[in-house]
């Protein structure tokens, strides 16, 4: 499971006024953390709901994230694309292909789709 921790030292630490941290793995297998649980009880049941979260997630699931994840935004954009035709008008792919080439792969399209979504 995850740990919590409260990052100040503080004379009284059951009545400390600052929040908790919660430090934990998510389904791919990454280390997160979240702030702003105000007592020890709501990091803890954030912890479990994290975790019972995890247990939902197929491991077929989790391993395609986790795959997804380590591809550049421009790769994924390239078997996107092809997809999206089938879809919509030929007009409308050609334009997306297009705004991808100028202005969405210059900017982020290294960039891996884990460190983009990684709020979630």
């Amino acid at each position: 499971m995850g740990s919590f921790f409260e990052p100040w030292d503080c004379a009284r630490p059951s009545r400390c006024p600052h929040a908790c941290t919660i430090r934990f793995r998510d389904a791919r297998g990454k280390q997160r953390e979240e702030t702003g649980h105000r007592t020890q009880d709501a990091a803890v049941e954030r912890l479990t709901e994290l975790y019972a979260d995890r247990k939902k997630t197929a491991p077929s699931v989790a391993e395609a994230q986790r795959e997804l994840g380590q591809q550049a935004i421009e790769e994924y954009a390239q078997t996107w694309l092809p997809r999206q035709r089938q879809m919509t008008e030929y007009s409308t792919a050609k334009t997306l292909a297009s705004h991808f080439k100028v202005q969405i792969n210059p900017v982020i399209g290294p960039r891996k789709l884990n460190e983009v979504f990684s709020a979630t």
